[in-house]
């Protein structure tokens, strides 16, 4: 045999004996002591809870070598919903084998097998798992700042938990959680010293990696403040935390940074799902976070959902099983129309989307372009309104108390360039009051309220605009382009529905609308007005015809979707043109009577403009047929109106 050969089993056979010799000699050790009783007396006496090993104890020599006991039970405080605090199937406990000769345990090594461990919070916000040691009789209380656990004698090696439960109930909000699968390991060299935990374990049929580091374990305990470094890792959350902890209330404050691939899902898997709509899908956000009462709270914070930037001081919390969201924020260029349409807005790279929350203010998203189609017009004069339903279910997927400065908005076709809004939502009710609109060169304000909660959704706007570039408004919003000036407006105006043919047909209210110093494009009024029969000739209403004037306004009631005006104002350098005349929105048909004047003298005749959208007829009303039907009907629409 050769010599190397020779020494590695002599040197094998001398470590193989020592390790039998030693369990030998712990096997023969166990059997002198009580350790039943002495586990027992030293967990009660480390914790003030009343310890039991109703199972068997004896020698183990894997995973640890050292003492086994079965079925062992921790008490829980008095009154505690839960019987017991801890228990577990099996406990292997690695101890040092030299206090043994002294009838003493010291625990190096602790595993627990099949453990259920209950958490709880009672009604005065007092946890479960606050430790005080048990005093003998006579020994006077310890004074406040004394430790409640001694904590040079508490040292560790390895802790390690297989195969456990962990389950939470808080009473102030009969709430709780529970998971499974719990498989973590730690250690400490005492309850003041740093204690790493990192392992996995289950929540909602989710596997979660965890890696958290406890500054000082034994202060946590007690209830008091203590660093706390956080990772956690699952397929819908990647989040890093570094702060500090009360464990006692289960606060939390530091800085955060979290991505996910759908918010959506991780409420749902968190237990408050997002009813309805589309979107609220990748998110990320950074920034310090407060977790205390069943609030998140977020300070100084950017963030990203789906395509939309913003930042601000915000809490995330829960209100009558559903998310609520309050706060200040500040949201950066977005398009609002995948939410109207229904359509899932488009999405941007997940590493783009987490460096975006670091700066919201920066453009650093692209995506590829958005598969949901132009948003429809609330009106558009040269589209018959549609019959399918228009989904307002996004309104009810959370509650909402918000203070928003927002910068580029796109709403349908509507570009507004920023604005202020405080901006209330519950259950599928919308109330916005708007400050500070900036839109096509002037500005706006008002409120307009969007009730979805029953099966009819009922609309309700009070606007008011000044400065507007009119081509570019009426464009965006009705798709008519043939005014140019400036313009002001106001809105009072409210509907009921499901479709956008039943809002048009249900409209009611008021309206009022000037425009100085523009352009009317397609006609040229004066020329039409001199003699009707030049209303024939292609180049007073073609395309290229234009009509300047200094001045146009009308006051509109508005009944059953038809706009009527018996007001009208429409002033060139050359003529006034007072008229009357009826806007047919369900029905797209215009009727109208002009009675031009001249201040400088001359013929002109009153005429009629009349017929659907895009098709009119121009016609002389020397006789006042037209005056006599229109002006009927101005009067029937507003006593309807008038009459509600």
């Amino acid at each position: 045999m050769k010599p190397w050969l020779r020494w590695v089993l002599l040197v094998g056979g001398a470590l193989l004996a020592a390790a039998l010799i030693g369990a030998g000699v712990l096997a023969w050790l166990v059997l002198r002591l009580d350790v039943r009783g002495e586990v027992e007396r030293a967990v009660e006496a480390g914790t003030g809870r009343d310890a039991v090993i109703s199972g068997d104890v004896g020698v183990s020599y894997w995973p640890v070598l050292g003492l086994r006991a079965h079925d062992v039970t921790l008490a829980n405080v008095p009154g505690g919903r839960a019987a017991s605090f801890i228990t577990a199937g099996e406990i292997d406990i690695g101890v040092e084998i030299r206090p043994l000769f002294d009838r003493r345990v010291v625990v190096r090594r602790l595993v627990l097998q099949r453990p259920q461990i209950a958490l709880e919070v009672d009604q005065q916000g007092r946890p479960n798992w606050a430790l005080q040691a048990r005093r003998p009789e006579g020994q006077p209380a310890p004074q406040p700042s004394e430790p409640a656990v001694d904590v040079a004698r508490t040292r560790l090696r390895e802790v390690r938990i297989s195969n456990g439960e962990v389950s939470f109930f808080d009473a102030r909000t009969a709430s709780g959680w529970v998971i499974g699968d719990v498989d973590l390991r730690t250690g400490f060299d005492g309850l003041d010293q740093p204690m790493r935990v990192q392992g996995g374990l289950r929540y909602a049929d989710k596997p979660i990696r965890l890696d958290l580091t406890l500054g000082r374990p034994g202060a946590a305990m007690r209830g008091e403040l203590t660093p706390l470094s956080l990772s956690i890792e699952t397929e819908l959350l990647e989040a890093e935390f570094q702060g500090q902890t009360i464990a006692g209330s289960g606060e939390i404050a530091g800085n955060v940074r979290a991505s996910g691939p759908s918010l959506r899902q991780l409420a749902a898997w968190m237990g408050s799902p997002i009813q309805g709509g589309v979107g609220f899908e990748q998110f990320a956000v950074s920034g310090r976070l407060q977790i205390g009462g069943g609030a998140y709270t977020f300070s100084n914070a950017g963030f990203v959902l789906d395509l939309v930037r913003g930042r601000g001081d915000f809490v995330l919390s829960e209100r009558q099983n559903r998310p609520y969201l309050s706060g200040r924020l500040e949201l950066f260029d977005f398009d609002l129309n995948p939410y109207l349409t229904g359509v899932a807005p488009a999405q941007a790279p997940a590493a783009q989307i987490a460096a975006a929350a670091e700066a919201p203010g920066e453009r650093t998203l692209t995506a590829e372009a958005a598969t949901a189609p132009e948003a429809p017009r609330a009106v558009d004069v040269r589209v018959a309104a549609s019959d399918t339903p228009i989904d307002f279910s996004g309104l009810k997927a959370f509650d909402a108390d918000l203070e928003l400065a927002t910068h580029a908005v796109l709403v349908q076709r509507t570009q507004i360039d920023s604005a202020h809004a405080n901006l209330v939502l519950n259950n599928g009710y919308l109330a916005a009051t708007l400050h500070n609109i900036a839109l096509y060169g002037g500005s706006g304000r008002g409120r307009f309220e969007i009730d979805a909660r029953e099966e009819q959704t009922r609309i309700v706007q009070d606007m008011a605009f000044s400065g507007l570039d009119a081509r570019r408004f009426l464009t965006d919003t009705v798709n008519y382009g043939n005014i140019e000036g400036r313009a002001e407006l106001s809105l009072n105006i409210r509907t009921v529905g499901r479709t956008q043919s039943d809002f048009i047909e249900a409209l009611d209210g008021r309206t009022h609308v000037e425009v100085v110093s523009g352009t009317l494009h397609g006609v040229d009024l004066g020329g039409v007005s001199t003699t009707i029969r030049n209303a024939l000739r292609g180049e007073l209403i073609a395309p290229e015809a234009r009509t300047p004037f200094q001045g146009f306004s009308a006051t509109f009631a508005i009944s059953n979707g038809v706009l009527a005006t018996d007001d009208l104002s429409f002033n060139t350098t050359d003529l006034r043109i007072p008229g009357i005349g009826l806007i047919d929105v369900p029905n797209r048909r215009l009727d109208m009577r002009l009675a031009p004047r001249s201040p400088r003298g001359g013929v002109v005749v009153p005429f009629s403009v009349r017929g659907p959208f895009g098709r009119f007829e121009y016609a002389s009303d020397i006789r006042d047929r037209a005056q006599r039907e229109i002006l009927g009907r101005v009067r029937a629409v507003e006593a309807a109106r008038s009459g509600d």
